[in-house]
């Protein structure tokens, strides 16, 4: 997380690099140590801890104008993530737009297909009708005919 810098034991616990509070408390409490003990606590691990108070500003001072840059890192890609979240949200409502107006043309279409069958089946049946009245007419013509 704070490539940089080693991280230091007092500041290994913080769940958030933002929290700049507990960072000031870890450093407090790191210059607590070294004032009523008059020296630094060894530890190995980190061996890189800066001996005295100065340096230990110093170094918190490193650490919260890193934690700073990192919050405007995060800040900015958060409001890009914000506006794309936006611009996304945009778009899906002019895809829910598009989508009713293409179900209503769907079924505006699926009404008048079912209006020309109907029309059909309507025109087929007059059609029927007219060549039984056809064919009955011409059996009535044909045997008047016969008659005289």
């Amino acid at each position: 997380m704070f490539e940089g810098s080693p991280p230091s034991r007092y500041l290994t616990s913080l769940a958030h690099p933002e929290d700049s509070q507990g960072t000031s408390a870890a450093v407090s409490h790191v210059l607590q140590d070294q004032e009523n003990t008059g020296h630094v606590p060894v530890d190995n691990s980190d061996s890189d801890l800066p001996a005295n108070p100065t340096s230990l500003q110093q170094h918190l001072a490193k650490l919260k104008m890193l934690m700073s840059r990192q919050k405007a890192e995060y800040e900015s890609k958060i409001a890009s993530l914000e506006q794309r979240n936006r611009e996304l949200q945009s778009e899906i409502k002019g895809m829910h737009s598009k989508l009713g107006q293409q179900r209503k043309w769907y079924s505006l279409v699926e009404m008048k297909m079912r209006n020309a069958e109907r029309a059909k089946e309507d025109a087929e049946k007059r059609n029927e009708m007219l060549q039984k009245e056809m064919e009955e007419f011409f059996e009535t013509f044909g045997e008047i005919n016969r008659w005289k």
